[in-house]
Protein backbone atom coordinates (compact mmCIF):
# COMPACT_ATOMS: atom_id res chain seq x y z
CA UNK A 1 0.00 0.00 0.00
CA UNK A 2 1.47 3.34 -1.03
CA UNK A 3 1.19 6.63 0.85
CA UNK A 4 -1.76 7.89 -1.19
CA UNK A 5 -3.75 4.71 -0.60
CA UNK A 6 -2.95 4.88 3.12
CA UNK A 7 -4.13 8.48 3.33
CA UNK A 8 -7.37 7.65 1.53
CA UNK A 9 -7.97 4.61 3.76
CA UNK A 10 -7.39 6.72 6.88
CA UNK A 11 -9.83 9.41 5.67
CA UNK A 12 -12.51 6.82 4.86
CA UNK A 13 -11.98 5.16 8.27
CA UNK A 14 -12.28 8.48 10.12
CA UNK A 15 -15.52 9.47 8.39
CA UNK A 16 -16.98 5.97 8.76
CA UNK A 17 -16.10 5.91 12.48
CA UNK A 18 -17.72 9.31 12.99
CA UNK A 19 -20.85 8.18 11.16
CA UNK A 20 -21.34 5.04 13.31
CA UNK A 21 -24.57 5.35 15.24
CA UNK A 22 -25.57 8.64 13.62
CA UNK A 23 -29.17 8.71 12.47
CA UNK A 24 -28.88 11.58 10.00
CA UNK A 25 -25.46 11.62 8.40
CA UNK A 26 -25.60 14.50 5.96
CA UNK A 27 -22.17 16.13 5.91
CA UNK A 28 -22.35 19.68 4.56
CA UNK A 29 -19.37 20.95 2.55
CA UNK A 30 -16.55 22.39 4.63
CA UNK A 31 -16.88 26.16 5.06
CA UNK A 32 -20.47 26.31 3.81
CA UNK A 33 -23.27 28.08 5.67
CA UNK A 34 -24.76 24.72 6.70
CA UNK A 35 -21.35 23.63 8.04
CA UNK A 36 -20.93 26.83 10.07
CA UNK A 37 -24.38 26.37 11.61
CA UNK A 38 -23.50 22.94 13.03
CA UNK A 39 -22.69 22.86 16.77
CA UNK A 40 -18.91 23.02 17.45
CA UNK A 41 -18.82 19.47 18.83
CA UNK A 42 -20.84 17.91 15.96
CA UNK A 43 -18.80 15.09 14.41
CA UNK A 44 -20.02 16.15 10.94
CA UNK A 45 -17.86 19.27 11.23
CA UNK A 46 -14.74 17.14 11.55
CA UNK A 47 -15.96 14.77 8.82
CA UNK A 48 -16.37 17.75 6.46
CA UNK A 49 -12.80 18.87 7.22
CA UNK A 50 -11.47 15.35 6.54
CA UNK A 51 -13.43 15.12 3.27
CA UNK A 52 -12.19 18.55 2.15
CA UNK A 53 -8.59 17.59 2.97
CA UNK A 54 -8.94 14.35 1.00
CA UNK A 55 -10.36 16.20 -2.02
CA UNK A 56 -7.47 18.67 -1.83
CA UNK A 57 -4.93 15.82 -1.63
CA UNK A 58 -6.46 14.13 -4.69
CA UNK A 59 -6.42 17.42 -6.62
CA UNK A 60 -2.76 17.97 -5.77
CA UNK A 61 -1.88 14.42 -6.88
CA UNK A 62 -3.74 14.94 -10.17
CA UNK A 63 -2.00 18.28 -10.80
CA UNK A 64 1.40 16.71 -10.15
CA UNK A 65 0.58 13.83 -12.50
CA UNK A 66 -0.43 16.27 -15.26
CA UNK A 67 2.72 18.34 -14.74
CA UNK A 68 4.89 15.21 -15.07
CA UNK A 69 2.97 14.19 -18.18
CA UNK A 70 3.46 17.66 -19.70
CA UNK A 71 7.20 17.39 -19.12
CA UNK A 72 7.53 13.80 -20.36
CA UNK A 73 5.02 13.69 -23.24
CA UNK A 74 3.52 17.06 -24.23
CA UNK A 75 1.37 15.51 -26.98
CA UNK A 76 -0.22 13.05 -24.53
CA UNK A 77 -0.74 15.87 -22.02
CA UNK A 78 -2.43 18.03 -24.67
CA UNK A 79 -4.65 15.15 -25.78
CA UNK A 80 -5.72 14.50 -22.19
CA UNK A 81 -6.46 18.07 -21.18
CA UNK A 82 -8.39 18.79 -24.38
CA UNK A 83 -10.29 15.48 -24.55
CA UNK A 84 -13.46 16.82 -22.92
CA UNK A 85 -13.52 19.90 -25.17
CA UNK A 86 -12.95 17.76 -28.25
CA UNK A 87 -15.79 15.42 -27.27
CA UNK A 88 -18.12 18.37 -26.76
CA UNK A 89 -17.09 19.81 -30.14
CA UNK A 90 -17.82 16.46 -31.84
CA UNK A 91 -21.20 16.33 -30.13
CA UNK A 92 -22.11 19.83 -31.30
CA UNK A 93 -20.65 19.61 -34.82
CA UNK A 94 -23.51 17.60 -36.30
CA UNK A 95 -26.12 19.87 -34.78
CA UNK A 96 -24.32 22.99 -35.95
CA UNK A 97 -23.97 21.59 -39.47
CA UNK A 98 -27.75 21.13 -39.68
CA UNK A 99 -28.50 24.67 -38.49
CA UNK A 100 -29.25 27.36 -41.06
CA UNK A 101 -26.97 30.34 -41.22
CA UNK A 102 -28.27 33.81 -40.39
CA UNK A 103 -28.23 34.69 -44.10
CA UNK A 104 -30.33 31.61 -44.88
CA UNK A 105 -32.78 32.49 -42.12
CA UNK A 106 -33.02 36.09 -43.32
CA UNK A 107 -33.65 34.94 -46.89
CA UNK A 108 -36.40 32.59 -45.73
CA UNK A 109 -38.12 35.44 -43.86
CA UNK A 110 -37.80 38.07 -46.55
CA UNK A 111 -40.97 39.09 -48.33
CA UNK A 112 -41.17 38.41 -52.03
CA UNK A 113 -43.29 40.63 -54.23
CA UNK A 114 -46.74 39.17 -54.87
CA UNK A 115 -47.17 37.00 -57.94
CA UNK A 116 -48.82 38.85 -60.77
CA UNK A 117 -51.75 36.96 -62.22
CA UNK A 118 -52.03 36.76 -66.00
CA UNK A 119 -54.66 35.18 -68.12
CA UNK A 120 -53.40 32.97 -70.91
CA UNK A 121 -55.10 32.91 -74.30
CA UNK A 122 -56.86 29.62 -74.91
CA UNK A 123 -57.34 28.97 -71.21
CA UNK A 124 -60.39 29.78 -69.07
CA UNK A 125 -60.45 33.10 -67.19
CA UNK A 126 -58.47 33.27 -63.91
CA UNK A 127 -60.45 33.97 -60.70
CA UNK A 128 -58.98 36.89 -58.75
CA UNK A 129 -58.35 35.81 -55.14
CA UNK A 130 -60.26 37.82 -52.56
CA UNK A 131 -62.58 39.33 -55.16
CA UNK A 132 -65.48 36.94 -55.72
CA UNK A 133 -67.01 37.13 -59.18
CA UNK A 134 -64.06 38.96 -60.79
CA UNK A 135 -61.94 37.22 -63.39
CA UNK A 136 -58.89 38.02 -65.46
CA UNK A 137 -59.37 37.47 -69.15
CA UNK A 138 -56.69 37.65 -71.84
CA UNK A 139 -56.37 41.13 -73.27
CA UNK A 140 -57.02 41.68 -76.95
CA UNK A 141 -53.34 42.06 -77.88
CA UNK A 142 -52.45 38.77 -76.06
CA UNK A 143 -55.33 36.93 -77.71
CA UNK A 144 -54.15 38.05 -81.16
CA UNK A 145 -50.65 36.69 -80.63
Amino acid sequence: MNTADAAQAWAVHQVTTLADGAGDWNVPPYGSLAWSQLPPNDPRRFAAVVEAAERWRRQEVEEERLERLADEDPAAWYAEVTAAANEEARRLAGRLARMRTQAERDAAHSRRPPHRLRATPGWPPVAIPGQPGRYLRPTAHLAAA
